[in-house]
């Protein structure tokens, strides 16, 4: 009976220490919300951009197209007379100077013939000089001084064809230019008339374009141009400015385009004859316009438009695009002179969101 009355003694006071824990509990958890701050407001997201002020600006339109260089003489020179190669002076990529001898065909046999008629026609002189001297005393007749005279004649006919036959052994460059090709080889018997060498002028070049038929009525003779090479990936090419010499008045029938003629000063020789190139033209100057880099346009879903700044917000303003010139985009309607034009940063910013400019 005493062990009864011991428990249930016990059993009440673990009874009465719980209920006293969890009424502590919930006081100091009254307490806690009623000491607690309200939360602050959260603050407003400010974008980084940089801004640009828009003004007015003279561009030139202009169009590319491909094209081909060409040598702006590009020569085959043949054998003048038959006979075997015994010379051969410069070699293949050798610069050649306007007379230069190339080669030269049996020579020997031409100089001795040469020197034969030379030694005939100074003897057939002085047999002429003095028959005359005696027709003067009368010591000839005049039928004796016309003989000798026709075998003067005769003399000095045959070392003229000997001097001309020797000269046409020779072939020569008839231009400064590069020695492209070397068509014979030394001890070649070659006939006349036989392609032996090509001789090409670098210094000045021509680039053939075929031009639209929507472009060649913007192009006239002496209009500028400028060529670019045509590299893979990225260039700093500056380019070298040519001069229209030349459009065909009649389109080819199959492509609708016209051959025109571009002549460049290559004198630095950074072209070659036979590179594709690519040719600027100018279609139009443009005076006094808005344009901005293309890359400050935003498009979405086909509809473009631009960011500017304005009391620290940006304002979206929709916008009409005109002609694209290289990386600058004309704008016709959206956009005023003296605005400030948000052209990094417009991609994260919205319309009426609070923006600062880099560095500030």
């Amino acid at each position: 009976m005493k062990n009864i009355k011991s428990c249930l003694l016990q059993f009440v006071s673990m009874s009465l220490l719980s209920v006293l824990t969890l009424t502590g509990c919930g006081n100091n958890n009254k307490n806690q919300g009623v000491e607690s701050l309200p939360a602050s407001p959260p603050r407003e997201k400010v974008t980084n951009v940089s801004l640009s002020t828009v003004v007015l600006k003279d561009l030139d339109e202009t169009f590319t197209l491909p094209g081909t260089l060409e040598a702006w003489e590009d020569l085959t020179l043949s054998a003048e007379m038959a006979g075997t190669v015994h010379w051969i002076g410069p070699k293949e990529g050798d610069r050649v100077k306007k007379g230069e001898a190339i080669l030269r065909i049996d020579p020997e046999r031409l100089e001795a013939e040469l020197a034969r008629d030379q030694v005939e026609y100074e003897l057939q002189k002085k047999r002429m000089e003095r028959r005359r001297e005696l027709a003067e005393e009368k010591l000839v007749s005049q039928q004796e001084l016309e003989d000798v005279r026709q075998a003067f004649e005769q003399a000095k006919a045959r070392l003229r064809i000997s001097r001309v036959a020797l000269d046409k052994s020779t072939l020569r460059s008839p231009i400064d230019g590069i020695l492209d090709r070397l068509l014979v080889d030394r001890g070649e018997h070659v006939s006349e008339g036989k392609a032996s060498a090509v001789v090409i002028q670098v210094n000045r070049l021509r680039v053939l374009v075929d031009v639209p038929e929507r472009d060649i009525a913007g192009l006239s003779k002496g209009n500028k141009a400028k060529v670019f090479a045509a590299a893979i990936g990225g260039s700093s090419d500056p380019g070298i400015s040519g001069e229209i010499i030349h459009l065909s008045y009649q389109a080819d029938p199959a492509t609708r385009t016209y051959l025109t003629r571009i002549a460049v000063d290559n004198r630095a020789e950074s072209m070659r004859p036979g590179m594709i190139v690519q040719v600027v033209f100018k279609r139009r100057k443009l005076s006094k316009v808005i344009a901005v880099p293309l890359y400050s346009l935003v498009d979405r879903d086909g509809i473009k438009f631009v960011f500017v700044e304005k009391d620290g917000k940006a304002q979206q303003r929709l916008v009409r695009v005109g002609p694209i010139i290289g990386n600058m985009a004309v704008i016709e309607n959206g956009i005023t002179t003296g605005e400030r034009l948000i052209v990094k940063g417009q991609q994260l910013v919205i319309d009426g969101g609070a923006v600062v400019e880099e560095g500030i």
